[in-house]
C-alpha cells in the first residue's frame, strides 16, 4: 500500500483537480422502474424465514469472530489488517449483503454491526455530520480523489501499484459506475456544482480508460461461445472469469445511462442470451469453475457466481423492463443460492454442480482451479473466502429489488414475485401492500392494499404462466399485459382491495446439452433425489483443507459438512410418467429448502443405467448404456432443487415400453 499513499499525501497537498468542461445540463436515462429506498420492503412467509436464517447464521457473526471482517484493513488507520487478498475485498464484499439484510428484516444487531463499520471506515475520512450525510460526504470526497488519480495517468485504474492486479477493477467497473448514480439519483442537491461535474468526469473517464468492453466481448467472432482454454492463463480471463461475467451481465445497461446509446439496450440482451445458451446450468447461474465451461453437467458454479449473477438480472429487469431478466433473476434465487447453502445457513458450497451426487472431500480434477478437493464440500470457506462474506447479498438484494415505482409514478410493481410487504407512498399519500404467498411452491399470489390514494398496480407474469387470472375483490378482471416487461395492469381506488394472481402451473421439461432433461414446475427446479448422508468435521481453513481443522471459533455452529448419496443417482427417467405433488398446506415460514421438509416433489417412473464416472469422482455427462439395467425399473422421486445438496438435474429420459419383443428399453442418450 506503500505507493498509493505516497501518492495520496502528494494529492492532497495539491490543488483542487481541475475540470475541464460543465456538465450541468447531463441526466441520467432513467431507470424503466424506479427503485425504493431500501427497508421500505420487508420479507413475508418463507422468505422472510430463509433471510432470518441467514442473519441468525455465518453472515450475522462474521463481524464478531471471522477475521477478514471483524480485523479488515479497512478499518485500521495505517492499513494494516486482515484479508485474503491485496484486492482487500473481504469486508466490502460482507458489507454489500449486510446493509440490505439488516434493513429489510429490522434486525437491529444487524444494524449495529454496519454501523460500527461504516462509523470506522467514515472516521478515517470525517468525524463530524450525519450519518447519511456523512455517506455522500465520504462517497463525495472519494470520488475527487478518484478524479485525481484518473487524471494521473489511471493510477489505482489502469495503472497500479506493483503487485496489485488492475484488471479485477476494470472488469467490474459497472459497480463502481452504479454508487455514482446513486449519488446522482439521490443526492446531486447535496453535492456542490463542482462535485456533480467531477461525478460525470469519473463516469467517462471510468469507461474510457477501461480495457474490458462487454458490449464489445459480446460480439460474433470475440465471444467463445466454446471454450477451449478455460485457464488463468488464457489472455481473456477477466471476461471469461464466472462472478465477472455475473457482475459484467449489467454492465452495458449502467454505462448506456451516462451515455445513452441506444445500441446497449440489445447489447445487454445478447450478453444474457449468449451467456446462458452457451454456459448457463438449469439452476439460473453460470458454469464457470472458475473459467466459463460450456454446458458440460459436471462443470461447477461459485456461490459468488449465483448471487452476483441474480442481482444483475434484477438490475436488468428494473433497467430495462424486460420480463427476460426477472424470469432468470428468480431462477437462480430459487434454485442456484439455497442449494449451496446448509438448511441453518451456518455453512456453504464454494462450487456445485448440475449432477453433484457427492458433496465429499477427494482429490479431484475436475474443475480448472478449484482443485483443492473441497469445493462441493459445505463449510467455513471451502476452497476459498470469496463466498463467505459475498453470499449474503443474494435474498436481500432479490427482496429489494422486488417492488419499484411505475414510470408515471402514479403506481407500484411487483417485478420479482415473493411474500413480501411494501410500505411506501404513491403521490405523497400512504400504501401498504402485503403479498401472502408460498409462490414459488404454488400459483397463487394474493395482495391485500390498504391505499390512501387511487393507484396502479402492476403485477408481472412469468413467461411460463401461460394462462393467468385476475380477481379483484373477487371479481374476474380482463388481462391488459405490457411488453415487453410482461406486466399486468390494475387500477385500484383508494381504500382496501385484495387481489388474486393466479397463474398456470404445470410441469414442463428442458432439453440440455447432454441429451438430457431438466425438470421445472414454474421457476422451481425439480432434482432427483439421491439421499443425503452428512458427516461433519470441524471447520478448516482454506490454506489447509485437509488438515485437522480450527478449534479456536467461538461458535460450535461452523462446522465442514460432507454429503454422500444414499439411493441411486445414475437414472433415466421417462417424461410421460412425470406426477407433480403439490402443496398440503398453504403457509411456509421456514424450512424450505431442508433436505427432510421438501413442501412439493415430482414423482417418476424410470430405471438405472450404466453410467461411467470423470476422473474417478463426478458422473460423465451421460451414461454409457442405452438400455436398462435388468431390475431396476421403478418409481423415483424429484425434490425443489434447493433442498437437494447433493442431486442429479440433468437426467437422461427411457420409454418404458417393451421394444423387440420385450427384449429391453430404451434409454435416450
Amino acid at each position: 500500500m506503500g505507493p498509493l499513499w505516497q501518492w495520496l499525501a502528494g494529492f492532497l497537498l495539491s490543488a483542487t483537480p481541475h475540470i475541464t468542461q460543465t456538465r450541468a445540463d447531463d441526466t441520467l436515462v432513467p431507470l424503466f422502474y424506479s427503485p425504493l429506498p431500501v427497508g421500505s420492503i420487508k420479507p413475508l412467509g418463507w422468505l422472510r424465514g430463509e433471510m432470518t436464517t441467514v442473519a441468525s447464521g455465518l453472515a450475522g457473526h462474521e463481524h464478531d469472530f471471522y477475521s477478514f471482517v471483524r480485523d479488515s484493513r479497512w478499518l485500521s488507520p495505517t492499513g494494516e489488517g486482515d484479508d485474503y487478498s491485496n484486492l482487500n475485498e473481504a469486508l466490502p464484499y460482507w458489507f454489500n449483503g449486510l446493509v440490505p439484510l439488516a434493513y429489510s428484516l429490522g434486525d437491529d444487531d444487524l444494524k449495529e454491526q454496519v454501523h460500527a463499520v461504516a462509523d470506522t471506515v467514515l472516521s478515517l475520512q470525517s468525524s463530524d455530520g450525519t450519518w447519511e450525510g456523512r455517506v455522500v460526504e465520504g462517497l463525495t470526497k472519494f470520488m475527487v480523489l478518484a478524479n485525481a488519480m484518473l487524471k494521473d495517468d489511471s493510477f489505482g485504474f489502469a495503472r497500479c501499484a506493483d503487485g496489485v492486479d488492475c484488471r479485477w477493477g476494470q472488469v467490474r467497473i459497472a459497480d463502481m459506475i452504479l454508487t455514482i448514480q446513486w449519488l446522482l439519483d439521490n443526492h446531486e442537491e447535496d453535492v456542490l456544482d463542482n462535485e456533480v461535474d467531477i461525478l460525470w468526469d469519473n463516469m467517462r473517464m471510468f469507461n474510457d480508460q477501461n480495457q474490458y468492453n462487454w458490449a464489445d466481448w459480446y460480439q460474433d467472432g470475440t465471444y467463445p461461445k466454446v471454450v477451449n482454454d478455460p485457464t488463468p492463463g488464457n489472455p481473456k480471463f477477466p471476461y471469461m472469469h464466472g462472478v465477472n461475467v455475473g457482475q459484467g451481465l449489467k454492465a452495458s445497461a449502467v454505462i448506456r445511462r451516462f451515455t445513452n446509446d441506444p445500441s446497449l439496450v440489445d447489447a445487454s440482451m445478447r450478453a444474457v442470451n449468449w451467456t446462458f445458451t452457451y454456459h448457463g446450468s438449469p439452476s439460473g447461474t453460470i458454469l464457470a469453475d472458475e473459467i466459463i465451461r460450456d454446458l458440460s453437467p459436471h462443470s461447477g458454479s461459485e456461490l459468488c457466481t449465483a448471487v452476483e449473477t441474480a442481482y444483475s438480472l434484477s438490475y436488468l429487469y428494473q433497467a430495462l423492463g424486460d420480463n427476460y431478466y426477472a424470469d432468470r433473476s428468480e431462477l437462480a434465487i430459487f434454485n442456484a443460492l439455497p442449494a449451496m447453502l446448509m438448511p441453518d445457513a451456518w455453512a456453504h458450497q464454494y462450487m456445485a454442480q448440475p449432477n453433484q451426487p457427492w458433496a465429499t472431500d477427494n482429490s479431484s480434477g475436475v474443475f480448472t482451479t478449484a482443485n483443492s478437493g473441497v469445493a462441493t464440500s459445505f463449510g467455513l470457506e471451502p476452497e476459498y473466502p470469496c463466498c463467505t462474506v459475498n453470499f449474503p447479498q443474494g435474498y436481500p438484494k432479490f427482496l429489494t429489488h422486488s417492488w419499484a415505482r411505475t414510470p408515471s409514478g402514479l403506481g407500484l410493481v411487483h417485478m420479482l414475485l415473493s411474500p413480501s410487504e411494501v410500505n411506501t407512498t404513491v403521490s405523497g399519500h400512504p400504501v401498504t401492500i402485503s403479498v401472502n404467498t408460498d409462490y414459488p411452491f404454488t400459483n397463487t399470489l394474493t395482495y391485500v392494499v390498504d391505499a390512501s390514494t387511487s393507484l396502479d398496480l402492476h403485477l408481472r407474469v412469468p413467461s411460463w404462466s401461460q394462462q393467468t387470472t385476475i380477481t379483484v375483490n373477487d371479481v374476474s378482471q380482463p388481462l391488459h399485459p405490457t411488453s415487453p416487461s410482461s406486466t399486468q395492469l390494475i387500477p385500484l381506488p383508494a381504500g382496501k382491495s385484495t387481489v388474486r394472481l393466479t397463474l398456470s402451473y404445470a410441469i414442463r421439461t428442458v432439453p440440455r446439452a447432454s441429451g438430457s432433461i431438466s425438470v421445472y414446475v414454474g421457476n422451481l427446479l425439480y432434482a432427483l433425489d439421491v439421499g443425503q448422508l452428512t458427516t461433519t468435521t470441524l471447520p478448516h481453513a482454506f490454506t489447509d483443507p485437509h488438515g485437522p481443522g480450527m478449534t479456536h471459533i467461538p461458535f460450535p455452529q461452523v462446522r465442514d459438512h460432507y454429503l454422500e448419496p444414499t439411493e441411486p443417482w445414475n437414472v433415466a427417467v421417462d417424461p410421460s410418467t412425470l406426477s407433480y405433488h403439490g402443496l398440503q398446506s398453504a403457509g411456509l415460514s421456514t424450512g424450505v429448502f431442508d433436505y427432510d421438509r421438501t413442501p412439493t416433489y415430482i414423482t417418476v417412473r424410470g430405471c438405472q443405467v450404466q453410467w461411467g464416472l470423470f476422473d474417478d469422482r463426478t458422473p460423465e455427462d451421460r451414461p454409457v448404456s442405452g438400455k436398462c439395467a435388468e431390475g431396476t425399473t421403478g418409481t423415483f422421486r424429484l425434490i425443489p432443487y434447493g433442498a437437494a445438496k447433493v442431486h442429479m438435474t440433468e437426467l437422461p429420459t427411457v420409454e418404458l415400453k417393451p421394444q423387440d419383443g420385450g427384449e429391453g428399453l430404451v434409454v435416450n442418450v
